[in-house]
């Protein structure tokens, strides 16, 4: 495999996250929310809404389990 420096470099970035992956498919409506309230500058990213939404949603249907 072939690699050049920027490649290595987002690789080492990818190591050092401490945050997995995941995909989600949601209606155009609510895509376009999201980034509204991105572009607002109420969120950093979608990603970081979508973390508060899963989290937010394991401790109200969830509450009593921590993993």
């Amino acid at each position: 495999m072939k690699t050049n420096k920027s490649s290595t470099q987002t690789a080492d970035v990818k190591e050092q996250r401490n945050k997995a992956t995941i995909c989600a498919t949601v209606s155009p409506w609510l895509k376009n929310r999201l980034e509204r309230m991105v572009d607002g500058k109420e969120f950093s990213s979608v990603s970081d809404i979508v973390s508060l939404a899963c989290h937010e949603f394991l401790i109200r249907h969830f509450p009593d389990q921590d993993e």
